[in-house]
């Protein structure tokens, strides 16, 4: 798959590829780190609302995964299996800031997708975040949003999500990694 996804001006085509490219990605850099499930893997709204007939208006795709309680050292050996992972996958390292508390352990970019590690030390216990995902894209009126079927939450009844299978549903259970063999 080629992870630049701008190849096309439709946005919605544009934004079903962001989804397929964080798909291919994400349980490799998961994997990666040790981890077995993913914790979010969805297209969100660039809005801040809850609207269903105003969020879809501007979208982008988010793929997530963390641990808490990871001391200094272990998230340093961590971001660097992560890092060696997604440089063999095609990722270029970047330099990037943080918010406050928070470090960058390693950013990339692969075509429009972005990858950030950071390890926060802020209050609470100090954790490991590994982050994808994707510009904003402006859809058209009646454009739904799409949760992969590796988000915990895929086929909940939320109304942001309407085409979600809700056989499949989970009850929010984080999901197996799929085999190694679906990665590219």
């Amino acid at each position: 798959m080629n992870p630049d996804t701008g190849n096309t001006s439709d946005p919605e085509a544009r934004s079903a590829e962001q989804g397929r490219a964080l798909e291919e990605e994400m349980p490799a850099l998961v994997r990666a780190a040790g981890w077995e499930t993913i914790g979010q893997l969805n297209e969100n709204s660039c809005l801040g609302t809850p609207d269903p007939e105003k969020a879809p208006r501007k979208t982008h795709w988010t793929g997530a995964s963390g641990r808490s309680g990871i001391p200094r050292d272990e998230a340093e050996h961590t971001a660097e299996l992560i890092r060696a992972t997604a440089e063999q996958r095609g990722w270029e390292r970047v330099q990037r800031g943080a918010a406050p508390n928070t470090e960058n352990l390693y950013a990339a970019e692969k075509g429009d997708l972005t990858l950030n590690v950071t390890y926060s030390s802020g209050t609470g216990r100090p954790g490991l975040s590994l982050r994808l995902s994707t510009p904003c894209l402006d859809m058209p009126a009646g454009h739904t949003m799409s949760r992969s079927e590796l988000d915990p939450m895929y086929g909940s009844s939320d109304p942001l999500y309407p085409n979600d299978d809700r056989s499949k549903f989970t009850n929010g259970e984080p999901k197996p990694l799929p085999s190694p063999s679906r990665e590219r």
